[in-house]
């Protein structure tokens, strides 16, 4: 009868330390979840939302189990006071719940309740959420000495690579009194993560100076290490891996870098399968990805998104226009429309000449003349108004006055406008048309390139029309090729994009040479913010975050970001974008040249080619008609 009623007491009192445990550490949070088993008895009332979850033996299936945890996870649960039936059901879900659930809550904390025996302390180390499951608060009771033992876990780096748990007791609590209180040991939550003891922080990214670089250095050199044993070490940079490193050194953790194969970003296929940064981050392998990541929503199921990081205007590298050949110097005068009405404007004049010089023969027969006019005078006659050249004025008829008068004007002033715009285009230089908009750009036909889809990752939901067409114009290619393209075609354009601060980040394919072909639009295409991917169940998520707006709101990135330019790319690409629509000296007005008259002496040479042609074939018609030998 006294052993019954000790036990009753003693759960009376364990039920009363839980409730004051759970109000101490999880009042923070949106929701608690309760997770029990269909044998533990909890008694529990709380002032905020509550979930609880029973887990039945019955139901104690992977799918089942998960399922109910990602509904719970779904309500807003951040805090867990797991029961001792259900902890390892728990936590081997744990993972695949949050990581299906679209609920992401920064700071989860777990209190555990265990009889932490010896199969169950062996588990319970060696079990593979303990990496990510930092924040963990183990309570076990013991009914016949009647004290309450709290432990949690001691995580430390293990070598080569990996982590090793092991339990640290915290106190010894006594409910001999009804009262139970918390001593000050037990005020704040065990903290194992503002000094992470040299634990590993694991990154996957692809060489996208200046945002990410990764650089392999000797063993021992360097300021991180890859994520598999290796015989050298990383020197890592850039503006995002900066970020990270920053974070390393404030809790004094390692950086573990993985370079993705095929330096992608990656995609998750139908078939669930993924490559890339995002597969690295669904197959568990990194904690973190970084490479000018957007906030692209086919991403946003599978990852927890930063703060942003940055702004980015994607834009496209497009042919700078060439010096227009001399040759053409003579047709630049006027615009093609100029040409046409011109030309209608000759015609229609050579036409009323000749039916009025016909009339005015039939009027006035001149005396002893027998020809009749022919077209062929009344087209010289107008050649000779437009270059300025005397004609024979008549004045024997009041229409032809007129109509001669009219055409002297129109001649004068198309002759005058002509020489005029023609000084002016040999002493300054013509360029092809440029693209300067994306308006431009999707009228010109010209198609864009990139080594990934993933560009377009933004534009999938685009609807309108401009984006729409450069959307479906977009092209794959890989690096090589570009590298290829980039310097002989001029019928396509690649993509890039233009950083917070100004700096232009460009695909490896882009070298120093093409930067002296290409320049960007005048605007972008698109705007994304840069974010850093990680892991749902990635415990650092809140302090990455904060640190990320310490440095936004100090200036820092603008500091890293020329840094990391001048460190990994270098000065004179970046001149070479940014002044590429600066015209150079040369090409102000110039003195003319020998070159500016080829145009000319190509007119010329056409007509004396055609004279001499149509002469040779005169003469042998002549031959031919006059039965003469040749």
């Amino acid at each position: 009868m006294e052993l019954a009623i000790n036990v009753l007491h003693f759960s009376s009192a364990f039920q009363l330390f839980l409730k004051t445990l759970a109000l101490t550490h999880l009042p923070g949070h949106y929701s608690v979840c309760v997770v029990r088993g269909m044998q533990d008895d909890i008694r529990l009332e709380f002032p905020g939302p509550t979930v609880t979850i029973a887990l039945e033996k019955s139901l104690n299936t992977p799918e089942t189990i998960g399922d109910i945890l990602v509904h719970s996870i779904n309500a807003g649960c951040e805090g867990f006071l797991v029961m001792e039936d259900a902890l390892f059901p728990f936590l081997d879900n744990y993972r695949a719940a949050h990581e299906a659930a679209f609920f992401r809550a920064p700071n989860k904390r777990i209190i555990a309740v265990s009889r932490l025996g010896a199969t169950e302390r062996k588990r319970l180390l060696e079990h593979d959420t303990m990496e990510v499951t930092p924040n963990i608060l183990l309570v076990k009771g013991n009914e016949t000495a009647g004290t309450i033992d709290l432990y949690t876990t001691k995580l430390s780096p293990l070598e080569p690579r990996g982590i090793v748990a092991d339990l640290q007791w915290l106190e010894r609590i006594s409910v001999e009194d009804e009262l139970v209180e918390l001593p000050d040991t037990l005020r704040k939550f065990p903290d194992k993560l503002s000094n992470m003891e040299g634990r590993r922080v694991r990154l996957s990214t692809l060489p996208y100076p200046p945002c990410s670089v990764a650089n392999e250095v000797p063993l021992g050199q360097g300021n991180a290490r890859s994520t598999v044993p290796v015989n050298y070490s990383l020197q890592a940079d850039g503006t995002e891996i900066l970020m990270v490193l920053e974070l390393c050194r404030r809790h004094n953790c390692t950086l573990e870098i993985e370079l993705v194969a095929n330096s992608e970003w990656g995609q998750v296929y139908p078939n669930g399968s993924s490559d890339g940064l995002i597969g690295s981050l669904i197959d568990r392998r990194s904690d973190v990805a970084v490479a000018a990541i957007y906030r692209w929503y086919n991403w946003y199921k599978y990852v927890t998104m930063s703060a942003y990081t940055g702004r980015s205007g994607v834009s496209c590298l497009v042919p700078r226009p060439r010096l227009l050949p001399y040759w053409q110097t003579p047709f630049l005068s006027f615009p093609p429309s100029l040409w046409l009405m011109v030309s209608v404007s000759f015609c229609v004049g050579t036409v009323a000449v000749f039916f009025t010089e016909r009339a005015r023969q039939r009027v006035h027969p001149p005396a002893g003349a027998t020809e009749k006019h022919k077209l062929v005078d009344s087209i010289f006659f107008m050649v000779s108004l437009y270059v300025e050249q005397s004609v024979p004025l008549r004045h024997d008829l009041m229409a032809g006055s007129m109509l001669l008068s009219f055409l002297l004007f129109g001649g004068f002033m198309i002759g005058n406008s002509y020489a005029g715009a023609l000084a002016c285009v040999m002493t300054i230089p013509r360029y092809e048309k440029s693209i300067d908009t994306r308006a431009d750009f999707a009228a010109s036909g010209m198609k864009w390139s990139g080594p990934t889809v993933a560009w377009m990752n933004s534009l999938l939901m685009a609807e309108q029309p401009e984006l729409v067409t450069i959307r479906n114009r977009y092209e794959v290619h890989d690096g090589g090729t570009l590298a290829g393209f980039s310097h002989t075609r001029r019928d396509m354009g690649y993509v890039h994009e233009r950083l917070q601060y100004g700096s232009y980040a460009l695909e490896s394919f882009i070298d120093i040479n093409a930067t002296r072909l290409l320049q960007p639009l005048k605007e972008d295409v698109f705007w994304e913010q840069i974010i850093t991917a990680c892991s749902k169940t990635w415990p650092l998520m809140g302090f990455y975050d904060d640190l990320i707006l310490r440095v936004q709101q100090n200036g820092i990135l603008r500091y890293w970001e020329l840094g990391s330019v001048i460190r990994n790319m270098g000065l004179e690409i970046q001149r070479n974008l940014a002044n590429a629509r600066v015209h150079d000296q040369d090409h102000e007005p110039v003195k003319l040249l020998i070159a500016h008259f080829l145009g000319v002496f190509f007119i010329l040479f056409v007509g004396l080619t055609l004279a001499t042609v149509i002469f040779a074939i005169e003469h042998v018609v002549y031959r031919a008609n006059s039965d003469l030998p040749a």
